[in-house]
């Protein structure tokens, strides 16, 4: 994320970002040292978050026992004598903790990198309950706190990571256990962290997106690779609450690409194409943008997997929070309509979800195409490419098969291999059971035979 991101969102309290790491969204202050990551694999990462520490260097002194702290004014002394302090360093142990050694956790806490590589394969609650538990973990991770947060976030959702940056989010940050301070706010203020709850929303997301992806393909709708991204994209888009914001993202070329732009083209494309009858629709793209007019797309979720919007009556509910227009008498009375408050109802339709009521928000498939229009992006003459994506193969012109269609067909294929085999085998044994009867029936005849000459 570059620069303009961090004044669309007048949400951070860092430096402003390094124009080089604007593509990753990250960046230390201007002129701070680096220290040593704390994990191997965050090297590079650790040295663009989680600079050394703020705190402002004190000169320390060597006084012998007995003498005065303060040394008597000396006249016209030799500047090649005179004895000048030692440049402030920073304390290579300040934030080292040392724990004793019974047992082998509290051994594997000496070495904070093996500490940190265990706690990235446990899950957000695990490791909340073992920072509440452990007083010895609890330590180390507080000297380290934006290290690990970081590192969980790195391992489990690294897109979500760059697309939600935690400056953007101060509700879900907190202030720094270890106390360093932020040298470029005023009276050098304690920097903000990502938090627990920063971790578990961007882990919740990632889990809606591939949630998301995987209903639009188990019916055939096939997205390409970079669609989860995109779609972390317009989840963020949908989080500012003004149009400014909004259209200033938009125009953000370091974050929105015209790839990302074709993209979120083709989701909404196969969006429409599930929610809409090509038999008997009217071709109404009220119900997408309805769900694309909420605060959040896990509505679009529960509504995909019939967790949600399952009968009328939580549709109309649905059409009630966002764009409902009260009649005169309906405001007097000021009574809940379908469940949803009076101080609620058609709030989702404006800018700040109701704080502005008179300003329409501007959604995410309208600023699409005002930003395509405006980049001069030729998106209209790609909507059969879009329609055929993942059904046609464009090189060869043949069908392209999904997983689910090819695992229907060989079962298909199997059901009748296995059918025409029964039918075989049951003709085989019709066959052997015959000859069988007949065989049995001329050894009773020759029996019988014989029974009757020993009779004579």
């Amino acid at each position: 994320m570059s620069c303009p991101l961090r004044a669309i969102l007048n949400h951070g309290d860092e430096n402003p970002r390094s124009t080089s790491n604007a593509s990753q969204g990250l960046g230390r202050p201007p002129g701070a040292s680096t220290r040593a990551p704390s994990m191997l694999t965050l090297a590079t990462f650790s040295q663009q978050v989680e600079p050394a520490s703020h705190d402002r260097p004190t000169v320390r002194f060597s006084i012998d026992k007995g003498k005065s702290c303060t040394a008597p004014a000396q006249k016209n002394t030799d500047a090649a004598t005179t004895p000048l302090p030692s440049a402030p360093k920073s304390d290579p142990h300040e934030h080292q903790i040392t724990f004793n050694n019974d047992g082998i956790f509290n051994r594997l806490l000496n070495h904070p990198e093996l500490a940190f590589e265990m706690a990235s394969h446990l899950d957000v609650d695990h490791l909340l309950a073992l920072y509440s538990i452990s007083r010895e973990f609890h330590s180390l991770a507080n000297s380290r706190f934006t290290t690990m947060m970081l590192s969980q976030a790195l391992a489990k959702a690294p897109e979500s990571l760059h697309v939600f940056p935690f400056r953007c989010y101060r509700s879900l940050c907190l202030r720094d256990p270890a106390m360093r301070r932020n040298e470029a706010k005023p009276n050098f203020q304690i920097r903000h962290v990502p938090g627990f709850q920063w971790l578990k929303m961007i882990l919740f997301r990632e889990h809606v997106v591939n949630g998301i992806v995987a209903c639009l393909e188990k019916e055939s709708l096939m997205l390409p690779a970079a669609t989860t991204l995109t779609i972390k994209k317009i989840w963020f888009f949908m989080d500012l609450s003004t149009n400014k914001h909004r259209d200033a993202l938009m125009r953000n070329t370091d974050y929105w690409t015209e790839e990302d732009i074709y993209v979120a083209h083709l989701f909404i494309m196969k969006l429409d194409m599930l929610l809409t009858c090509p038999m008997t629709g009217d071709g109404d793209l009220g119900l997408r943008k309805m769900l694309l007019g909420q605060r959040s797309l896990s509505t679009l979720l529960r509504v995909l997997r019939r967790e949600d919007m399952r009968n009328t009556y939580e549709m109309m509910k649905m059409i009630v929070a966002w764009n409902y227009q009260r009649s005169d008498q309906q405001r007097q009375l000021d009574q809940p309509i379908f469940g949803v408050p009076a101080n609620r109802i058609g709030m989702l339709q404006f800018e700040g979800w109701g704080r502005n009521p008179g300003t329409l928000f501007h959604q995410i498939d309208d600023v699409l195409v005002w930003e395509s229009l405006r980049r001069g992006l030729d998106v209209p003459a790609h909507y059969l490419d879009m329609v055929f994506y993942g059904f046609v193969d464009k090189r060869t012109g043949l069908d392209i098969w999904t997983r689910d269609q090819k695992t229907k067909q060989e079962e298909e294929m199997e059901r009748e291999a296995r059918g025409e085999e029964e039918a075989v085998l049951g003709a085989e044994d019709d066959d052997d059971v015959s000859d069988g009867h007949e065989s049995q029936i001329g050894d009773e005849k020759e029996l019988d035979e014989e029974d009757d000459g020993d009779d004579e």
